[in-house]
């Protein structure tokens, strides 16, 4: 995929993601590494008030990019509620944890993916692009 590539859902419609991480900084870093790529990118860095943000733009997010470990909300919990919400949300999570807790949290949630912190863009791009080319869990 080149640089100026844009991502499209499968159907071809532009991509939003809601970046939810209590780091204000790598939810920005999030967006600035996405948008250039075509996606849309909502951050927020508080899981209650992100929560609040997909119930109003839930039409329009096909993807959460997750932080796990975080205060108020942990990621487990997030997850939950946003299953809750919309029981076919496609979400990665993206962690600084061990790879194989990772893969762990990934099975025991039904995640759909999960990425490595730091990670590269290129990483970041694959990881979305294997998630949204799969059909949507059912509801």
């Amino acid at each position: 995929m080149s640089d100026q590539a844009t991502e499209r859902s499968p159907a071809g419609a532009k991509i939003t993601v809601l970046a939810i991480d209590d780091n204000e900084e790598f939810s920005n870093s999030i967006k600035q590494l996405l948008e250039p790529h075509g996606f849309t990118v909502l951050t927020s860095a508080n899981p209650v008030k992100a929560l609040e943000v997909y119930i109003r733009a839930k039409e329009q997010i096909q993807l959460v990019l997750l932080d796990y470990y975080m205060p108020q909300l942990d990621g487990a919990k997030t997850f939950e509620w946003l299953r809750k919400l919309n029981p076919t949300i496609r979400v990665i999570i993206c962690s600084g944890a061990d790879e194989i807790r990772l893969r762990q949290l990934q099975a025991q949630h039904a995640i759909d993916g999960y990425i490595h912190k730091p990670f590269r863009l290129e990483e970041a791009l694959f990881v979305i692009k294997q998630v949204m080319a799969r059909p949507a869990r059912p509801a």
